[in-house]
């Protein structure tokens, strides 16, 4: 019997995921003994971003119920559905004892025994809860394996890869050595040096001159230390996106305030003494949309981006920009889920009837003047759907009066997230829901028109799209978004408004806010978001040898992924591909799905994983690079 060895870099909810799909394949190796080992200095199955030693205030902005790592039978893929319980459905069984393996910490964790004990489907579990849920799922795959089989946990970081013209080498920071046949390349989101992002270069070494100014780079908010942030300490804030919300969450209530429900339904903030202020802006000037209460009545299935559809917009005109050619396809498709249910719900408020506006809706594209003539004869004013209005959505007036006009920006974005609320947490507004799930079926489709893309439209695909989607669809729970508004009512948090740029006022010494009302000061700035990584600029050691080896590339356009095969293989310098390293994840180039996702919605992230499971397990060393290109390319045409 001869023996495979594959060695994973990363050991997060996606490696867990993929080592599932090798097990559900493993009939796809014969006569061979599969050793693999998953490297990485955190807890294997959860990573570093769903750790359990992190603060128990955060949480997922993911109902409990759209959450699973089980490749059910929704999935369009050759390996077999393995299907096991969501994470509601997991604390069920833990609340009903008829789950055999509860893992230790939950048994032990007095905060995790009252999640388990109130858990409910709609609710939003702590980021701790799914820490527990991916460790027992990944001791779950772990067990799956048996002898000859092996698989190895090494709790230590890579550091180096030396190619061989057998085995390769993984090169561990311990000093320990594994054989590799296969590496696979699943790191998930990077540190980058400072030294690459000239803003926060020039603003640390600004805080560094001072002992009155203070400066948090991009990063992960569970791991920045704020104890050297005061209390009343005035702070400009960039960006309001997720990593905004756990911003505010740890500097408030992690330092021991509390919110109160008021008798309107709002919140109240109870103050502990320790706040700062936060005074936060960004280009769009209000935080991500909340998730919806709202459930869908309607039957919403694909119509206009298909993957025949994309494939007659290529051979109409080649290779296809995303802004030109695919989103007028994914904006008419996600119009479609919302008018579709809005009819459904709400038809004494329209005009005319589905059929009808159907029938005009299917002759038209959705940036044709006829498009908007349609929508007003059959739909009053309110409930129009623009998606210029939807990303922008402050109607900020110009010019900006003389007097008070920073307190009129504060205002606006104070109103309009009681309006987001008032629209998306009420069970009466399905069409939100609707508009939801629109766009996340074409999230999950845009991956087949990848190879179809110039490179100008997978550089938009890869910003503009993604920066949407998350906007939109990946927003926090309504409650978060209710805190705040009682940290603004309470005084802790100001609004400035879109178009707010940061910089140094070197006259002032302070850190400034370019608004549209003017500029702001204060003696702290906190980027309140990730840090923008590329293969060049990462902190990560293996990935700088693997650069400077030429065995891995940046992909063409500027993105700073990791160029990659449509199988997933490593693009090397001078286009070589290399056939025993594969990669996956944050840095990888091409267009990516997340790990975990919704139950029985064909997600992305499983077939994604069935596919590359199935590529390592059937890619023999005597099979012909392009004899493995074809064969793969078959298998996948046959599943889309």
């Amino acid at each position: 019997m001869t023996e495979r060895h594959i060695v994973f870099i990363g050991g997060g909810p996606r490696t867990a995921i993929i080592l599932e799909r090798i097990s559900a394949n493993r009939a796809l190796l014969n006569n061979t003994a599969l050793h693999l080992h998953i490297v990485d200095p955190f807890p294997a199955g959860a990573g570093r971003i769903w750790r359990e030693d992190q603060s128990p205030l955060l949480k997922l902005n993911s109902r409990a119920a759209d959450v699973t790592m089980f490749t059910d039978d929704s999935v369009q893929c050759l390996g077999p559905a393995n299907n096991g319980p969501a994470l509601d459905q997991w604390v069920q069984l833990i609340r009903e004892g008829q789950l055999p393996d509860v893992p230790p910490l939950v048994l032990a964790d007095p905060l995790l025994q009252a999640e388990v004990a109130t858990l409910g489907a709609g609710d939003f579990p702590t980021r701790r809860l799914q820490s527990c849920y991916l460790r027992w799922f990944f001791a779950r795959v772990q067990a799956s394996f048996t002898a000859p089989d092996s698989i190895k946990v090494h709790q230590d970081s890579a550091v180096d890869l030396i190619p061989g013209s057998g085995p390769n080498k993984v090169l561990l920071a311990s000093g320990e050595e594994l054989v590799a046949d296969q590496v696979v390349l699943v790191q998930g989101h990077l540190d980058a040096k400072m030294s690459s992002d000239a803003r926060a270069s020039e603003f640390s070494a600004r805080a560094d001159s001072a002992d009155h100014l203070g400066y948090i780079p991009p990063g992960y908010t569970n791991d920045i230390n704020f104890d050297e942030l005061l209390p009343g300490t005035e702070v400009l804030v960039s960006g309001m996106g997720l990593a905004f919300t756990d911003l505010f969450v740890l500097l408030f209530e992690g330092r021991g305030g509390r919110f109160e429900p008021t008798d309107s339904g709002g919140l109240r903030y109870i103050p502990s003494g320790r706040e700062p202020k936060l005074l936060a802006g960004s280009r769009r000037g209000v935080p991500y949309h909340s998730k919806i209460l709202s459930s869908t009545t309607a039957e919403l299935t694909a119509r206009y981006f298909t993957e025949e559809a994309v494939a007659a917009l290529h051979a109409r005109h080649g290779d296809l920009d995303f802004f030109a050619h695919i989103w007028p396809l994914v904006a008419k498709e996600t119009g479609y889920f919302y008018y579709r249910e809005l009819f459904a719900t709400r038809p004494d408020q329209l005009r005319g009837s589905w059929a009808e506006f159907l029938a005009a809706y299917d002759r038209i594209d959705w940036y044709f003047p006829e498009r908007a003539r349609l929508v007003a004869a059959f739909v009053a004013p309110n409930d129009r759907l623009e998606f210029e209005d939807l990303e922008f959505p402050l109607p900020i007036p110009r010019p900006l009066p003389a007097q008070g006009h920073g307190e009129q920006l504060n205002k606006l974005v104070s109103e309009h997230i009681q309006e987001d609320l008032r629209l998306r947490d009420s069970p009466d507004r399905p069409e939100y829901q609707a508009l939801f799930l629109g766009l996340l079926r074409c999230f999950a489709t845009l991956p087949l028109a990848h190879d179809k893309f110039s490179q100008a439209g997978r550089t938009q695909l890869g910003t503009w799209w993604q920066g949407f989607f998350s906007f939109v669809d990946s927003g926090p729970p309504a409650r978060r978004l209710r805190e705040l508004l009682a940290l603004h009512e309470a005084g802790f948090v100001r609004f400035l408004g879109p178009e707010t740029t940061f910089g140094f006022d070197t006259e002032r010494e302070l850190f400034s806010a370019q608004t549209l009302a003017g500029a702001v000061h204060a003696p702290w700035l906190i980027e309140a978001r990730l840090p923008s990584t590329n293969i060049s600029t990462s902190t990560d050691p293996l990935l700088a040898s693997l650069s400077r080896q030429g065995l891995v590339t940046e992909e063409p356009g500027g993105s700073g992924k990791m160029h990659i095969t449509s199988l997933r293989q490593a693009i090397g310098r001078g286009g070589r591909v290399q056939r025993w390293l594969f990669a996956a994840g944050a840095a990888v180039g091409r267009f990516q799905a997340g790990a975990f996702s919704r139950p029985q919605s064909n997600s992305a992230p499983f077939a994604d994983s069935d596919a590359l499971a199935r590529e390592l397990l059937s890619a023999p060393a005597s099979m012909d690079q392009w004899e493995l290109a074809g064969a793969v390319a078959q298998a996948h045409h046959s599943i889309a």
